[in-house]
């Protein structure tokens, strides 16, 4: 009797370890580029090269599935269950790229390495020192970035540039929307920089005449 009981306690406890200590799914999120409206953007003059996109440096320890906070001054906390569902830096690179051409108006932006043939206009490189959410609760995405000419030997400008986006709570979801929404802003505003350097090297139009 001692012997049957014995085992049936084991059994049980079997029974609790293996049906309900089960681990919870993982969940996954991307970086989503701009969204389309039904305004049809300005067209990008005809003929116009591309851009080049990269390279794009990203932190060593953003090289990974799960998704990183800061949870001290010194101390990252990796979410076991909140992953990324391909490499950030991929998704990050594909999602300027995007937002940059539709800011051009549809223009070509081509990723890095691309082939010497394809005609470029200039050539962007940008080195993210951090983009993850800060101790203090905000999203920060942190970069210096160049505008290069086409051939990537004559810098044109350089920036130092960091993006603050506050979520609404300290769920993943609203993280990830929020690291998003920096993300777009710093493409935007490469978009601008390009369109003013483009404005700058367009040569002037004649005067018109004023008679005879």
């Amino acid at each position: 009797m001692k012997t049957r009981h014995r085992l049936a306690l084991a059994l049980v406890a079997v029974a609790l370890v293996t049906g309900g200590c089960t681990s919870p799914e993982p969940r996954f999120y991307v970086l989503a580029g701009p969204v389309r409206s039904g305004k049809p953007a300005q067209a990008a003059p005809a003929g116009a090269a591309g851009i080049g996109l990269g390279p794009v440096q990203f932190p060593g320890y953003l090289d990974r599935p799960q998704i990183v906070t800061r949870s001290g001054q010194n101390e990252l906390d990796l979410a076991e269950f909140e992953r990324w569902a391909e490499p950030l830096k991929d998704n990050a690179v594909q999602v300027i790229a995007d937002t940059v051409s539709q800011n051009l108006g549809g223009r070509k932006v081509v990723i890095f390495p691309w082939k010497r043939a394809t005609p470029i206009a200039y050539q962007i490189v940008a080195d993210i020192k951090r983009f993850d959410r800060t101790l203090g609760g905000e999203t920060e995405f942190v970069v210096r970035w160049s505008l290069l000419t086409a051939d990537g030997q004559t810098e044109l400008l350089s920036r130092d540039v960091s993006y603050a986006e506050w979520p609404v709570d300290d769920a993943y979801p609203t993280t990830v929307a929020a690291m998003n929404r920096t993300l777009l802003k710093f493409s935007r505003d490469v978009a601008t920089a390009i369109r003013e350097q483009d404005s700058r090297e367009r040569p002037a139009a004649p005067p018109s005449g004023t008679g005879r």
